[in-house]
């Protein structure tokens, strides 16, 4: 079937946060915790999952979430779109493609960054941590934006950096697109496996290309 709908994961696929990922967490855990040394690594190693959900995994109290939004509202600045982004975006709105993003950030955090890099315009659905009962990896959310959009599974792919990007594409029977440019790209690598993995946003917009004409090669 024609390729339809292109869902993005946003931090290490779209936007460069890792920066900002880990001066918010290390200066939140410093307020809340001590001046210990944050498990910053550990922390990474979930991005694309919801904040309260990861603080469960590390044992660490929610309370860090009030004093890392607002580091993250002080300094978007630090967070930047990746420069073949954009050109990316614009030649799939070309090509006619549904675009919509699928995030483990929350509502507010995820809008205030669409606007500061000026690229909330070429989505047309925008699914949050927030929005859903049940987030990445379960399917509620790629479920919501094809009903959202009409689209079937097999007319639709996600693209993830990471494991519960392409968890997520898998069990909403949905082509996982792993990129390997995000945040701990070992991780896509090894713990699960997806349909494509590229290396570059040209190779990317090739592989799209491909699956839009049924040209199902790797």
């Amino acid at each position: 079937m024609t390729l339809r709908t292109v869902i993005f994961d946003l931090d290490g696929v779209l936007i460069d946060s890792e920066p900002l990922i880990r001066f918010a967490f290390e200066e939140a855990y410093r307020q809340v915790v001590g001046n210990d040394a944050a498990p910053i690594e550990e922390y990474l190693q979930y991005m694309g999952e919801p904040f309260p959900k990861i603080m469960g995994y590390l044992g660490l109290p929610n309370a860090l979430w009030e004093p890392y939004l607002l580091l993250w509202q002080q300094h978007i600045n630090r967070v930047q779109i990746f420069p073949a982004a954009r050109e990316l975006l614009e030649w799939a709105r070309s090509r006619g493609f549904q675009l919509a993003i699928l995030t483990g950030k929350e509502r507010a955090r995820t809008d205030l960054i669409l606007a500061h890099l000026n690229i909330e315009q070429f989505f047309d659905v925008v699914m949050t941590s927030d929005q859903v009962d049940h987030p990445k990896p379960d399917p509620e959310g790629i479920r919501l934006i094809l009903r959202t959009l009409n689209c079937p599974a097999e007319a639709a792919v996600m693209i993830g950096d990471a494991v519960s990007d392409v968890l997520c594409a898998q069990n909403a029977n949905v082509r996982a697109i792993a990129v390997t440019w995000g945040i701990k790209p070992e991780r896509i690598r090894t713990l699960c496996s997806a349909d494509y993995y590229v290396r570059s946003f040209q190779e990317l917009q090739s592989v799209l290309g491909q699956i839009s004409f049924g040209i199902e090669s790797q």
